[in-house]
C-alpha cells in the first residue's frame, strides 16, 4: 500500500470514530429525552455496526491490501461509512425533531454538533498537511523548520481530534453554554500545545532557518 493510500485508510478510520461519537451523542439524547426503551429501539445496531467498521479498519491498517485492491476497498468502505452516517442522521432526526417544527433548543445544539465534528475531522487530517500549506499553522518557526512543522501539526491534530470526539459525544446532553466553552477551550488548547511543541522542536532542529 502506498503512503497516500495508507493516509486515506487512516482518515477513514478516524471518520468512523467521529461518526461513533455522534451516535453516542444521539443515543444519550434519546435516553434523556425519550427514555431507555425508545433509545434502545434499533439504534444500538447502528452503533455496533460503526464499532465493527472502526475495528475492521484497524485490521486493514495492520494487514494492508495489495496496491491494486486498495482503491476498490477504500471506495466500498467509504460508501459503507456514508450509509451508516445517513442512517444515523435519519433516525436521529426522526426521533428527536417534533413533527410540527424543530424545537428551538435543538437548533443551536445541532450547530455545535457540526462544529465539534468539523474540528474532530480537521484534527484527523491536519497532521498530514504539507509544509507551508495555507491550511496549516503558519508561524515563523514552523515555516523555517520541517521538524517544527511536523511536531506542531501532530500536536494540533491530536488535541483537536480527541477533544472533538469527547465534545461531540457529550454536546447534546450538556448545557449549551458548557458546550460553547468547551469548544473554544479545546481549540485554544490545541493551538497553544502546537505552538509550544513546535517552538521546542525548532530550537532542537539543527537545520532550522531553512524553509520547511
Amino acid at each position: 500500500m502506498t503512503k497516500a493510500a495508507r493516509r486515506e485508510f487512516d482518515f477513514l478510520e478516524k471518520a468512523g470514530l467521529v461518526l461513533l461519537a455522534l451516535q453516542v451523542a444521539i443515543f444519550a439524547k434519546l435516553w434523556t429525552d425519550l427514555g431507555f426503551d425508545r433509545a434502545t429501539d434499533n439504534f444500538p445496531i447502528l452503533i455496533m455496526a460503526t464499532g465493527l467498521f472502526v475495528a475492521s479498519q484497524r485490521k486493514l491498517a495492520a494487514r494492508p491490501p495489495n496496491r491494486g485492491a486498495a482503491q476498490w476497498i477504500f471506495a466500498s468502505r467509504a460508501a459503507a461509512l456514508s450509509m451508516l452516517a445517513l442512517g444515523t442522521l435519519a433516525i436521529g432526526f426522526y426521533r428527536l425533531v417534533p413533527e410540527a417544527a424543530p424545537a428551538p433548543a435543538l437548533i443551536p445544539q445541532t450547530l455545535f454538533v457540526l462544529m465539534w465534528a468539523i474540528i474532530a475531522l480537521k484534527g484527523a487530517g491536519v497532521g498530514k498537511l504539507k509544509p507551508g500549506s495555507a491550511m496549516g499553522l503558519r508561524v515563523a518557526w514552523t515555516l523555517q523548520s520541517r521538524f517544527a512543522w511536523d511536531r506542531a501539526h501532530r500536536s494540533l491534530g491530536r488535541v483537536l481530534f480527541w477533544g472533538g470526539l469527547v465534545g461531540l459525544a457529550t454536546t447534546l446532553v450538556v448545557p449549551l453554554l458548557t458546550s460553547i466553552t468547551l469548544w473554544f477551550t479545546t481549540v485554544a488548547l490545541a493551538c497553544a500545545a502546537a505552538l509550544f511543541e513546535s517552538w521546542r522542536a525548532w530550537r532542537l532542529d539543527p537545520d532550522r532557518g531553512r524553509p520547511a
